[in-house]
């Protein structure tokens, strides 16, 4: 099996941010932070990984584009982008999004809510997100959590979602 993932949006163009940043989270950072550590664990455990962080797009149809073009270039099984999500400091928890895979989303969800203490929104199907409708092979679209809620931003920066993916990667 070989996963392609990438981090959502990038360098020039950002994604949400938390207000005041920190404690609050700054999505780019630490969704490129979650990627290249998932990588770390999924490589040691015998699984082909490749990774994208888009440092070149200036508009977001640029990005977007760019990130589809780049997964669609890669020879894997699954894409995956990983994001965080932001709603006026008042929604919180971990969803994971997808056009055709459902049960994957609701285990991927389900395990990310248990690792990091975040409460589990759930897979959730979007037709709407050129990630998902672009790609050529099965996707999901990880919103770990909410980078301007302050419980998720806790559990992300201090919690226990630091000390699993520092103990994944170093099995």
């Amino acid at each position: 099996m070989k996963i392609a993932i990438s981090s959502g949006h990038g360098l020039y163009v950002r994604g949400a941010s938390g207000d005041p940043v920190p404690p609050q989270l700054d999505e780019v950072n630490e969704a490129r932070r979650v990627v290249d550590r998932v990588a770390q664990y999924l490589e040691q455990a015998g699984v082909e990984v490749a990774v994208f962080h888009d440092n070149t797009s200036h508009s977001q149809s640029e990005n977007l584009d760019t990130i589809v073009d780049w997964h669609n270039e890669q020879d894997r099984n699954l894409d995956c982008s990983v994001h965080f999500n932001c709603y006026d400091h008042t929604a919180q928890g971990v969803e994971v999004l997808y056009v055709s895979q459902n049960d994957l989303a609701a285990e991927m969800s389900d395990a990310i809510s248990v690792a990091g203490n975040f409460v589990d929104r759930g897979a959730k199907k979007r037709t709407d997100l050129a990630f998902l409708n672009g790609t050529n092979e099965p996707a999901i679209l990880i919103e770990i959590c909410f980078c301007d809620h302050p419980g998720d931003c806790g559990h992300c920066l201090h919690g226990l979602l630091p000390r699993w993916l520092s103990r994944k990667s170093r099995h």
